[in-house]
């Protein structure tokens, strides 16, 4: 673990005023001065540096997530969701989060000059007013699937700001998954919702600070967690079932608005555009082709047990297998007549938002990944999405939609 002498040196301002009292008033200043938010709330970037050795400070080839391109369409905070995909038949998980999370770090100091790991709401603004993006570290698909209290403390330690609940890959130790009968052929309601350990869980996110997202969590799953948590959770990347009839419903967008949470809205055209979902329905092999490397990826299942007296095997051949796996995800391309979807597709989920439960509990949460075909196309048409947002509701709205949304609950998280 980083001694915090080393921590602070990754954090940045905001945390180094939080040290020194005439610092802790520049720093404020500063951030009062900063430019208005544009945050998306569910990137993937930190996999792919680790995975393909990437530099994402450099333009990548094809669609897809960089820094490089995000930044100059104005993105200037981000939650970076490590994913440990893969890991689930035994508790691997914890070994490839702190892999990850290490990785984010690493690549924060060595870029220090144009991003910085933020700890909290004051250092991301602080960041941000440096002209530096700022990076909350989140973990989709769980950083322990047994659950252990410890564990999620010490990735508290390390960064940690947000854990989806339920993982892509079957049911954990503690919460049923929405995906488990596609990815590991296991029945969906094992638990009918969230057991015992689930709710410690809860509890100790809630007074750690941790944010709660409910997405891949099957109806039971998300219900219990927005009923158990004290602070707000959220959706961070999903959609409106109310719309197309993919997504959230409208009781769990009650809900969870209720507790003053969030759904953050996806970009990816099977879930946003009539016009897709009609080209996928039309042939079957359109539909298979679009999910078939995610799915292979997030549920990929190595091919040995763990034995007893492994001196690191396992890992090794895990890592071969699993990385190839990945590569045939980031390789994968569209098929060339898919219809792209437009921001104004997307601003539709967004739209509904507002007016079942108000501007306060929208924002953006794209899961842009590989080839798939999404609104924007790639990480440098942000400036798509704010001018779809500013036709269809207030400057304020979309200030809130663009950043401030994540920060309030970034920062009700502890209670």
């Amino acid at each position: 673990m980083q001694s915090r002498r080393d921590a602070l040196k990754l954090f940045g301002a905001g945390t180094l005023g939080a040290m020194v009292p005439n610092a802790l008033g520049a720093s404020s200043a500063l951030a009062q001065s900063a430019p208005p938010l544009l945050m998306d709330g569910h990137v993937h970037i930190i996999n792919r540096v680790y995975w393909e050795g990437i530099d994402a400070w450099q333009e990548q080839p094809g669609i897809g997530w960089d820094y490089a391109r995000a930044r100059k369409a104005g993105i200037n905070c981000v939650i970076d969701n490590i994913g440990t995909y893969g890991a689930w038949n035994y508790n691997y998980s914890p070994k490839q989060a702190l892999r990850l999370l290490e990785t984010a770090h690493r690549f924060a100091a060595r870029h220090s000059d144009k991003m910085a790991i933020a700890m909290s709401v004051p250092d991301a603004r602080a960041i941000v007013a440096t002209g530096r993006v700022a990076v909350f570290l989140g973990c989709e698909s769980g950083v322990d699937h047994e659950g252990d209290l410890d564990v999620l403390g010490a990735m508290h330690r390390l960064g940690l700001r947000t854990v989806q609940f339920a993982t892509q890959t079957g049911y954990n130790a503690f919460a049923d998954s929405a995906l488990a009968m596609l990815q590991g052929g296991q029945q969906p309601e094992h638990f009918k919702g969230l057991n015992e350990r689930g709710r410690a869980l809860v509890a100790e996110m809630n007074r750690l600070g941790i944010l709660i997202d409910i997405t891949h969590g099957t109806d039971a799953v998300q219900m219990q967690l927005i009923e158990a948590s004290r602070a707000p959770v959220v959706a961070s990347h999903d959609t409106l079932r109310g719309v197309y009839g993919i997504g959230i419903s409208d009781e769990m967008l009650k809900a969870l608005a209720a507790k003053g949470g969030l759904v953050g809205i996806h970009g990816s055209g099977h879930l946003i555009s009539p016009r897709y979902r009609k080209w996928m329905s039309e042939k079957p092999e359109n539909a298979q082709h679009a999910g078939r490397s995610v799915f292979r990826m997030v549920g990929f299942v190595p091919s040995a047990q763990r034995l007893p007296g492994d001196h690191g095997e396992y890992a090794a051949r895990f890592d071969e297998e699993f990385r190839q796996r990945w590569r045939d995800m980031t390789d994968w391309k569209e098929l060339p007549d898919a219809p792209p979807p437009t921001a104004d597709e997307w601003a539709v989920q967004v739209d509904y938002v507002i007016k079942a439960v108000g501007a306060d509990h929208v924002a953006i949460g794209l899961d842009m990944i590989g080839g798939r075909n999404g609104a924007p196309r790639d990480a440098s048409g942000y400036g798509e999405l704010v001018a779809a947002l500013n036709k269809i509701t207030t400057p304020e709205n979309v200030r809130k939609i663009t950043g401030e949304n994540w920060m309030r609950v970034l920062e009700q998280a502890k209670v």
